[in-house]
C-alpha cells in the first residue's frame, strides 16, 4: 500500500461550512483518512483569458487502493466543469502510513 496526497480545489464562494460539509461526505465514505483545507490565491487560463482568483484548496491523504474510488467520487460531487485534481504517491513514516490503512478501512 502507498500513501497518495491529492489535491482539489472548491469555489471561494462557497461558505467554510459548506466546504467542510463537501470533506465530511468523502471522510464518512471512507475515501480518504484526512483533509487539510485552506484558502489559496489561484491563476490560470480559462476560455482564452487568464483568470486570478481565490478558491479553498483541499488537500487529501488516501491509498494507492482507493485513488481510483476518490477520485470517481469526486469527479462526481465537484461544482467545476473541469475539476483539478493532481495526486502522486508520497513516502510516509510506517506508523502514519498504517494509520491511513487503518483510517480508510471499513472494519
Amino acid at each position: 500500500m502507498a500513501v497518495v496526497k491529492l489535491v482539489t480545489t472548491l469555489p471561494i464562494s462557497w461558505k467554510e461550512f459548506e466546504v467542510g460539509d463537501w470533506a465530511n461526505t468523502l471522510l464518512s465514505g471512507k475515501n480518504v483518512a484526512c483533509i487539510q483545507i485552506e484558502k489559496i490565491k489561484s491563476m490560470y487560463s480559462w476560455q482564452n483569458s487568464i483568470s486570478s482568483e481565490e478558491e479553498w484548496r483541499l488537500t487529501m491523504t488516501t491509498t494507492s487502493e482507493l485513488i481510483n474510488q476518490l477520485i470517481a467520487t469526486i469527479e462526481s460531487i465537484h461544482p467545476y466543469e473541469i475539476p483539478q485534481i493532481v495526486w502522486h504517491a508520497v513516502n510516509s513514516e510506517n506508523s502514519y502510513s498504517n494509520w491511513i490503512k487503518e483510517a480508510t478501512s471499513d472494519e
